[in-house]
């Protein structure tokens, strides 16, 4: 059974998810609404969880509180989401497990939102604008399947015993397909949609004469194991950064085709001592996106071939190990086989960005092994390709790639934070 109640999922499924991932961030990008906020900043645990038959890759969750009283659930949260979406009571016949399930009939603050209201504008609404309608649906799935679907709300969300955020919109949702949630309980969206966390706690700041508008929108650092701790910190104060020598800021860059995202532009990787320019071929402006619920890291196609032939020049003493089982045009396609050695020298990758900043990456971020407690096992390169036919034209970069680092989103400031170490 998965750690915390996690489905285990094998290496082949990640990817897979990975790749779904990639397919349907094209859509949510384009979402937006508009709201109002009241936050006060709060730090959060974060826990990693691990799926037990692919060790060394986690899903992150924070413990957060919807309703009055405060009902307690852990929840993922998402960098690329577009909304934010709970598991409700009544839960559908045989879904499992029902307890971990918000009740809104036990919430004084519980209320629906209607059809017609200006609040049901949220992602994957389907609410055809009659006020006739009372409540304002939502599906989220592709064209053929439906992964869940349920209605907009709104409640209390509770970051800790001093800091809420009032009127806070999510989806309930009752139907649950697939894996969907992977053992949380649901997801807290902190992309640049108006309605998310983020935004919500930059607005607070903006309208409080306490702050003024001096806030981070939110931080985060990501446990790298089981044992070890991390954290979400929501509307920190900028003045808390100032001065810290170990943080670095790359520019945030505007895509208007996907304008809920955060994305930066990717100049240059290091393949140890080795500078790799990204090509001209590659899209205008190199947009990068960083997002926290993509397991690995995916370059758009001249991109990951200058990287991937880089790194295969500098380990051909290597012996190379066969792919995993992916599908044809997608997945980690560069893997060798350390059993029986006694040392392996494995290069460093440094991604650069414009602004002059960069993210350095350890080894157990270069590579995956399959064996995290052994580096004499077998071991990929923890980059792919986006996707062959460029129907995703932006390059990713996934949770294994940031775990070295604080990671700071100073949305007001127009840019994000690399605190490398500190993690």
């Amino acid at each position: 059974m998965a750690h915390g109640g996690a489905k285990p999922r094998s290496l082949w499924s990640v990817l897979h998810a990975d790749r779904l991932r990639l397919q349907s961030l094209s859509e949510t990008g384009t979402r937006s609404s508009t709201a109002s906020a009241s936050s006060d900043s709060d730090s959060i645990p974060v826990a990693g969880n691990d799926y037990d038959d692919l060790p060394g890759t986690l899903f992150y969750t924070a413990v957060l509180g919807y309703g009055t009283p405060a009902q307690q659930f852990a929840v993922s949260f998402d960098t690329a989401a577009g909304f934010s979406f709970l598991r409700c009571k009544p839960c559908k016949a045989g879904d499992s497990p029902c307890d971990a399930a918000f009740d809104p009939s036990l919430s004084s603050s519980f209320s629906p939102i209607p059809c017609g209201s200006p609040d049901c504008t949220a992602a994957s609404s389907s609410c055809s604008g009659s006020s006739q309608q009372t409540t304002c649906p939502f599906r989220f799935g592709g064209a053929a399947v439906t992964e869940a679907n349920g209605t907009f709300v709104k409640d209390t969300l509770t970051l800790s015993p001093s800091s809420s955020v009032e009127g806070f919109t999510f989806a309930c949702t009752t139907f649950v397909d697939s894996d969907l949630f992977y053992g949380a309980a649901g997801m807290v969206d902190l992309s640049r949609n108006n309605r998310s966390l983020a935004s919500r706690a930059a607005a607070a700041s903006s309208s409080s004469p306490t702050t003024s508008g001096d806030a981070i929108a939110f931080s985060y650092c990501l446990p790298s194991n089981l044992t070890s701790h991390g954290f979400l910190s929501v509307g920190p104060s900028r003045s808390a950064y100032a001065g810290r020598r170990d943080l670095q800021y790359a520019p945030l860059v505007d895509n208007a085709a996907m304008p809920v995202f955060y994305f930066v532009e990717l100049v240059g990787i290091k393949v140890g001592l080795v500078d790799i320019p990204i090509p001209p071929t590659a899209p205008i402006r190199n947009f990068t996106l960083i997002d926290t619920a993509t397991t690995f890291s995916y370059f758009v196609a001249p991109a990951y071939a200058a990287l991937r032939d880089e790194f295969r020049r500098q380990m051909a003493r290597y012996p190379v190990a066969a792919p995993p089982p992916l599908e044809l045009d997608f997945g980690l396609d560069t893997c060798y086989n350390f059993t029986g050695l006694d040392r392996v020298r494995i290069p460093i990758v440094s991604l650069e960005f414009a602004g002059g900043s960069s993210l350095g990456l350890i080894i157990e971020q270069v590579m995956y092994f399959t064996d995290p407690a052994n580096y004499f096992s077998v071991a990929c390169l923890a980059f792919g390709e986006t996707n062959p036919a460029n129907t995703f034209p932006v390059s990713v970069i996934g949770n294994l790639a940031q775990r070295s680092a604080e990671m700071v989103y100073d949305v007001q400031g127009g840019r994000l934070g690399f605190a490398q170490g500190v993690c």
